[in-house]
């Protein structure tokens, strides 16, 4: 809300205080201009100066208005950065954010078999097929029809050669629904012994990062993870040892947490009204410990949850702990909640790291390096936040602006409501099948 007045002979003065609107008049419609804002004391301080004996306009008084009620500033704060943010292309990464595609290749000789598994919903963005029913399921009728668009695209994206130079002999094996994933069996013919460069640029062109899971078996065994930055990767690599798939799983839980953007929402809805690094260690805990229960059950197929509702529900808990925040100040028992919500977490952990693939002969590891890596994330995210949280306010503090616990909880309520309106984007998308 802005306060706009209207007087003759006034003119725009550029060097008016910071979030005030300047005008220029002679004194004579000074009292005037002060009985129209005699609300002054409810829209901070209007403020008059200029030269008692001013007698023309180069020489009147200047009176500072301020531009909108101070006490609204922090309800607006959200909805503007909400803006800046879409303005700045994230609303892209809100649009569509890829799931964790895969190939597990079986290498005999220069005989390679694949399986290749995607996301159907991540094909019918990248394809304009419709693959999926209303529940996000793969129709297999529908796959049928439109198997060659789903081909094609495949082997543009999708390479075998040796060297990078000559591409192996390909064919098509087989194409199958698997709840709200497609399966393809491809097949390449390559010479014995050759180094094999495996390349994927799979939805390259509709999310910025967009992974790639590759778990090779039989003669050479190891994993790897494919991107926009690393897209291909040789296949004459030895036997991974177990230090070398320790390494890979720890880096692959950080990562995950690092594009995880509702989880990095929720982790921020969490720690906000904290702001200091040990009391928030025991919360990310609790919440890594629970997650930790869940994604050991789902991964073991001892107890799992749809995705669809593990999704909405993730994104659920955004909205819940960000919404919490205007109500409470003591999160001295959050850590219960954040437990709570870390069951759910964990079953969408789960569903990455079954992407990702389980060595058969180190699964234990595997697991424990994907929570480790995860925490790990987690806390350089708690660890960041804090000091930016920090040395904003003493930057604020260096500038003059009086620090106090109401402007903190203010900076706070306004993550808070950024958050808030991620959290029902997401939550309002997933419910309706986005």
């Amino acid at each position: 809300m802005r306060w706009q007045v209207r007087l003759v002979n006034s003119v725009p003065r550029p060097n008016a205080p910071n979030g005030h609107t300047c005008i220029t008049v002679d004194r004579s419609t000074v009292k005037s201009i002060l009985s129209r804002f005699a609300v002054a004391r409810q829209t901070s301080h209007a403020t008059v100066s200029g030269p008692k004996n001013a007698k023309n306009l180069n020489q009147g008084v200047s009176v500072y208005l301020p531009k909108r009620p101070a006490k609204l500033a922090w309800l607006i704060w959200p909805v503007l950065v909400a803006g800046v943010l879409g303005a700045c292309g994230v609303t892209d990464v809100l649009a569509h954010q890829t799931k964790l595609s895969s190939s597990r290749l079986t290498m005999t000789g220069g005989e390679i078999a694949a399986q290749i598994e995607l996301n159907a919903v991540d094909l019918n963005v990248a394809t304009g097929a419709t693959l999926t029913g209303a529940d996000n399921r793969v129709d297999a009728q529908h796959l049928a029809w439109q198997l060659g668009v789903v081909q094609t695209y495949v082997e543009q994206h999708v390479t075998l050669s040796t060297g990078g130079r000559a591409s192996c002999e390909a064919t098509w094996v087989s194409a199958a629904p698997e709840d709200d994933h497609v399966v393809l069996a491809r097949h390449w013919r390559c010479p014995a012994d050759a180094s094999l460069v495996y390349r994927v640029t799979l939805f390259h062109e509709i999310d910025p990062v967009a992974r790639h899971m590759v778990s090779v078996d039989g003669d050479r065994k190891f994993i790897g993870l494919l991107g926009v930055k690393t897209p291909q990767m040789t296949l004459m690599q030895s036997a991974s040892s177990k230090w070398q798939t320790g390494i890979q799983y720890v880096a692959s839980g950080i990562e995950h947490i690092a594009i995880g953007y509702d989880h990095i929402a929720f982790l921020l809805a969490v720690i906000v009204l904290g702001r200091r690094f040990w009391p928030l260690f025991k919360v990310v805990t609790a919440f890594t410990i629970a997650h930790s229960i869940t994604l050991t059950l789902a991964v073991l197929q001892i107890f799992e949850l749809p995705s669809n509702l593990v999704e909405t529900l993730i994104a659920a808990s955004i909205v819940y702990v960000a919404a919490e925040n205007f109500l409470v100040r003591d999160i001295r028992h959050r850590w219960l909640i954040t437990f709570a919500f870390g069951l759910i977490h964990g079953f969408g952990f789960a569903s990455v790291l079954r992407d990702y693939g389980l060595p058969e002969d180190a699964i234990g590891l595997a697991l424990l390096s994907f929570n480790v890596g995860v925490e790990i994330g987690q806390l350089l995210i708690v660890v960041a936040a804090v000091i930016i949280w920090q040395v904003g306010f003493k930057v604020a503090g260096g500038l003059g602006r009086q620090i106090t616990e109401q402007r903190e909880r203010q900076v706070s309520l306004i993550i808070s409501g950024a958050v808030l309106i991620a959290g029902l984007y997401w939550l309002a998308q997933r419910l309706l099948g986005g």
